[in-house]
């Protein structure tokens, strides 16, 4: 399948005061391999609170998602996920119409961050230290970096657009697919 993101959606993140005690999820194929999302209700709408590759199994990723959210209960729901995706992936959303509600859970300083990532633009990188400046806290690199590694919303939140000064590349599902995207995502600019 060739699914994949619109190139610069416009991302709202909203805040969960607690754990969700229901994430409904499903698995999605798409152009760089399969996904979990993880959906919670926000107002009418449904928020994304989770978007991990599938890196080895799905009941593995299932299991990965339960450790970060060890207090919600994970229910499988085709039908929700697929009304959040058939939005997201829908070829006739122009540039910018489609807003992204994602619900996250997080300091104040973590939330910063992710707002920071959520504006790099498609086919722009930047350093640890550069996204710390971004966020006004120049000398919390390791801090910034963190919460960077802490995003539960991969591609949506680009934290993959974030490259070390020395160019080595890490990612949670691999420094080859970190690559795949950023190049993919240089050839659409």
């Amino acid at each position: 399948t060739t699914m994949w993101f619109p190139e610069n959606p416009r991302i709202r993140l909203i805040p969960l005061p607690s754990p969700p005690d229901v994430i409904r999820f499903s698995f999605l194929p798409t152009k760089f391999g399969r996904m979990l999302m993880g959906t919670v209700p926000s107002g009418k709408a449904l928020a994304i609170c989770s978007l991990y590759f599938v890196d080895k199994s799905d009941d593995e990723t299932f299991r990965e998602i339960q450790q970060r959210w060890p207090k919600s209960r994970l229910l499988r729901d085709d039908e929700a996920v697929e009304k959040v995706a058939s939005m997201l992936f829908n070829p006739e959303n122009k540039e910018n119409a489609l807003e992204v509600p994602i619900a996250v859970q997080g300091t104040e300083l973590q939330q910063a961050v992710w707002t920071a990532l959520a504006g790099l633009q498609n086919g722009e990188t930047c350093t640890y230290s550069q996204l710390a400046e971004r966020v006004d806290r120049p000398k919390a690199v390791r801090a910034v970096a963190n919460a960077v590694a802490k995003n539960e919303v991969a591609i949506l939140v680009p934290c993959h657009r974030i490259v070390s000064k020395d160019g080595s590349t890490k990612y949670h599902w691999g420094a080859g697919l970190k690559q795949q995207l950023l190049e993919f995502e240089k050839s659409i600019k």
